[in-house]
């Protein structure tokens, strides 16, 4: 992927406090609130968007004592749309050696020097931030009955989902009753912490370069295992699209 360059820490604490062919379409994608490309622009992205890509690759963890003790491995975001918790992998020099764990995004601070965050994980309490600690991990948060979709089959149980499981997933396009090949998941823009945009680079037919879109997540277009992400737009709608431009994200 195309890298951006590195992440500042007012726009990082900004995060941190706050194959061809139609297939068939998806019943849930009908019942969501589409924004018309015609009045969507990026300058709010830019303004205060991150990579989610370069947070899980640039970010250092640090301890309270200012310790390296390891790196962002990913991040943990809910049903909604909102962030959750860092995934961090800690603790090569300590006995236990290297573990993953999930630290609520609410404990995360940001590094003074803008290059990683500080987590209040230790060797001591490690274990009380594994990575199935939460109910939330497994199951969504909130009321679990109060969220699963009614009437439809076979329908995941909202669960929070890895940034890292959306990355990778083939974007389409609607077309007649179903939808189309249009390119593949890029990225993520984060922003006042939640996921605002999926940014797409679009197969050759579509033109040069990355297009970002607004974020229609869970149950609107793709659940969390599911290899497709599909967007309420047609091709004609996305011939316009301005590209998107990595260089101005978080300026």
């Amino acid at each position: 992927m195309r890298r951006t360059k590195v992440l500042s820490l007012a726009t990082l604490a900004g995060i941190v406090a706050t194959a061809a062919g139609a297939q068939e379409a998806p019943e849930a994608l009908g019942g969501a609130e589409v924004i018309s490309l015609a009045e969507w622009n990026y300058e709010d992205l830019y303004a205060g968007g991150i990579s989610a890509d370069d947070f899980i690759d640039e970010m250092q963890v640090y301890d309270q004592t200012g310790e390296d003790i390891g790196d962002v491995e990913d991040i943990l975001i809910g049903p909604d749309g909102g962030v959750l918790a860092i995934v961090a992998e800690v603790g090569g020099f300590w006995d236990i050696g290297d573990t993953h764990v999930s630290v609520p995004f609410d404990q995360v601070e940001m590094a003074e020097a803008g290059d990683g965050v500080v987590v209040p994980v230790t060797e001591e309490t490690v274990d009380d931030y594994g990575n199935w600690g939460d109910a939330w991990t497994t199951t969504g948060a909130g009321n679990v009955g109060d969220e699963v979709a009614a009437g439809i089959d076979d329908v995941a149980l909202p669960r929070a989902w890895r940034a890292s499981e959306l990355i990778g997933d083939y974007a389409r396009l609607t077309e007649g009753e179903g939808f189309a090949n249009y390119g593949y998941v890029n990225d993520l823009v984060l922003r006042d912490g939640e996921v605002a945009a999926v940014v797409v680079q679009p197969d050759r037919g579509y033109g040069a370069g990355y297009r970002a879109y607004p974020y229609y997540g869970y149950g609107r277009g793709w659940y969390p295992g599911t290899p497709y992400y599909d967007m309420p737009y047609t091709a004609d709608e996305t011939v316009e699209m301005e590209e998107f431009d990595y260089d101005r994200l978080g300026s």
